[in-house]
Formats: C-alpha cells, structure tokens, sequence
C-alpha cells in the first residue's frame, strides 16, 4: 500500500467509506464478544448437565445460526440490489440491537431452545450487512481503490477480533457473560445511528414485484453459474466453511482435552491470535496481489489453509496453538482482501449485492455441513484427530477443485487491473 494510500490519508479522503468502516468496526466488535459468550454459554449449560459430549451443544449453536443463513442469504442479496440499503442496515441492526439485549434473559430460562432461537434470528439477519457493504465499496471508492479499501476494512477486521477477544476475556473474568450480550448490543444501536447518515446508492429496476423479485435471485444464479473464474470463488468459499466450520463449535472441547487449558481462559486467547494474524494479512494482501497475482494468491492460499489445520491435530501446548491460531488468520484475511476484489473488480455492479449475498448461505452451508459431522461424530473421534482428517480432506478438496473446474485455472491467468488496483 503506497504513502499516496495509506490508511489514515484514504480514510480522510473517503467520508462515505469512513463512515461505514466505523459503523462495520463496532458492530463486528460487538458480535466478536457476544460470539465468545453464546459458544461458551451453551458449553457451559452442557458440562452442568453432564453431557457426554459437551462438543455437541456448540455444533447445535451452528446449526440454529447456520440454518438462518441458508434460508436467508439469498434473499438478502436481492434486498441489497433491490431497495436502498442505508434503510435495510439501519433496520437490520436496530432489530438485532433488541434481540441481542434480550439473551441474558433467555439464559435465566430451564431450556435452551429459546437461546438457539435468537442466534438463529441474529444470524439471519446479519446475512444483510455483507454484501452490502461489499457491494457498496466500488460506489464509495472507485473500483481501482477497492484493493485498497478491502485492506484496510480486512485488517481492521481482524484487529477487530483481537480486540473483541480482549474485551471478551475482561469481560468474562470481571462480570459475567450477560455483559457481553448487552454490549454487543449497544454496538448494533451505534452502528444504526452511523449507517443512518450515509446514503448507499442501489442498482434495480423500478419494478418490485414478487416475480420479478426472485427472478432477480435466479439471475444472479445464473451469471456465477456462467462465469467460471466468479463460480470457482464462490465454490472455493463454501468448501473452505465446509472445513473450517469444524474449528469454531469443536475448540472449547479441544481445548480441554487435546491442550488440556481451560476454555474460559484460552478461547479468547486463540481469537486473539488469530485477530492479530488477520491484521497482517490484511495489511499485506495489496502487496500479495501485487506480486503474486490476485487469481493466483486465490488459489494458492486455498492450498495452504488445509495445512494449518491438519497441524491442529499433532500434539500441541498452548503456546503452539496460538501460534498455528495467528498464522492461519495471516492467511485467512490475506486470502478475504484477494476474493473480494475479484469480485468486485469483475461482478457488474447491478449484481453484486446477489453474488456477495450468496456468500453467507454458502458459508453457511458448509459449516452447517460440518456441525452435522461433528454431531454425528460426537464421542467417537478426539477433537484433535478430527482438524487432523479435516485438514487432509480439506487439500484433497482444494486439489480436485483446481483441476476439475476450469475456474480456478482461468483465475490462475487473470491478469491483474492494473497496477493501481492491486
């Protein structure tokens, strides 16, 4: 990223893009929180029961906050194309801002269903604010500033989960998990307030009919199935959840067992690596794309993510886990600043709300798929044999992926646009 560039000088120059980066940070601070405390809540609620594997309780979670995304994601990118998308955002989080606040008291409840519930509306509606913003940043920054706008919104992701991880541990050790609910949702409310004064321009016809409404859905189908490079990042997205969702429901169990910590202590702990890994990576995303090619990092990093998750399942201390949690991270956010150019550099923008919403039910596919196995497989195999087969499995995936769909050798020789895109 050039001195002409740089983060500080961008953000003064873009008041629009300033705007929804801030709003984007505090809701994503909140949500971080709120995450630690709805896995460790559920866990929590297992082991007083005496579950025999309390692993399962947290697979449920995804599969209450997966299911939403699936059913959801796809509408929710024809919204964001269709209708303006400051008033779905404000909308959105001032209805999660109510429904947050309201988890503490579910908790007080003998049952758990109602927690399950909730995640499951959160999530679905939080399938809104990605494409969203995804597809608003071209309109905000100019399509050759995109890269530099990922960056910038992909490290402050991660700094995000560093600091969301931090504040969760306080939070956790000095108060109790309620705080952390009430303030995630504070931070849907700042986010509304903010969204509110940024108009974000949308790309439909006038025309809002329900037919045309979902055909408007199957166009966007259609052009990724058209468009072999677009369809290979799509695929790639859903394969690398189908894996990676293993991760987040298993790691409290993992962590008990295979490093034998306490999870309380060290989920945030891990979080915290894998935040400051992602703000590196996001940092030199633009350099990667530079250097490497886009396309190429694309596939390149679909390679390397599976290593890092096999080396899960050798035996670790805590130190080692935190380490394999930053390096993964590195790759993970440089990986998300490459995606999202193609997609923005390449989608039209009158589809772009529909092909970055397909995103999250994709995403949520493959980890709904993956607390299915960790359902079925509850007991029987040790949580660190399971990252060890997930990550094998999950290169052999990235393996037939490239030589099966001519996408990703189309994306491998996509020139980049150029130099001052990337």
């Amino acid at each position: 990223m050039t001195s002409a560039n740089s983060p500080l000088r961008f953000l003064a120059a873009e008041p629009g893009f300033r705007r929804l980066w801030i709003a984007t940070a505090i809701s994503e601070l909140g949500s971080i929180v709120s995450r630690v405390a709805f896995l460790l809540l559920v866990h929590e609620r297992a082991v007083k029961r005496g579950d025999g594997a309390p692993e399962s309780a947290a697979a449920l979670m995804l599969v209450a906050e997966t299911t939403a995304m699936v059913l959801f994601g796809p509408i929710a990118g024809a919204l964001v194309d269709r209708f303006d998308r400051r008033t779905l955002l404000v909308v959105t989080n001032l209805i999660q801002f109510v429904l947050v606040g309201s988890v503490p008291f579910a908790a007080r409840l003998d049952a758990t269903w109602p927690i399950y519930l909730l995640a499951m509306a959160i999530s679905g509606l939080s399938t809104i604010f990605p494409p969203a913003r995804q597809s608003a940043i071209p309109d905000l920054v100019g399509l050759e500033r995109a890269p530099t706008a990922n960056a910038i919104s992909s490290s402050t992701t991660s700094f995000v989960i560093v600091l969301g991880a931090a504040v969760a541990a306080v939070v956790l050790e000095t108060t109790n998990k309620d705080a952390c609910f009430w303030l995630d949702s504070v931070s849907f409310l700042l986010a509304a307030t903010l969204i509110s004064g940024l108009v974000l321009p949308r790309h439909s016809s006038g025309d809002h009919g329900v037919r045309t409404f979902f055909r408007e859905i199957a166009g966007g189908l259609t052009y990724v199935r058209r468009t072999p490079p677009i369809a290979y990042v799509v695929l790639c997205y859903f394969v690398s959840f189908l894996f990676i969702g293993l991760w987040l429901p298993i790691m409290p169990e993992y962590l008990r067992r295979h490093v034998g910590v306490d999870p309380d202590v060290w989920l945030p702990r891990s979080y915290l690596a894998f935040g400051i890994g992602g703000i590196l990576g996001g940092m030199i995303g633009p350099w990667i794309g530079r250097n490497v090619r886009v396309g190429r990092s694309i596939v390149l990093m679909f390679f390397l993510e599976p290593l890092m998750m096999s080396a899960y399942g050798f035996p670790v201390s805590a130190p080692t886990m935190l380490a394999l949690s930053f390096t993964w991270g590195l790759i993970a956010f440089a990986y998300f600043v490459q995606e999202h150019t193609v997609l923005q550099q390449d989608v039209p923008a009158e589809l772009r709300g529909r092909v970055f919403g397909m995103l999250p039910p994709l995403q949520a596919l493959g980890t709904l798929t993956a607390a299915a196995l960790i359902l079925w497989e509850a007991g029987r195999i040790a949580p660190g044999n399971v990252m060890f087969l997930a990550g094998i499995g999950y290169f052999a995936a990235s393996a037939a992926f490239l030589f099966v769909f001519r996408g990703g050798l189309m994306l491998w020789r996509r020139p980049n646009l150029g130099s001052a895109s990337t």
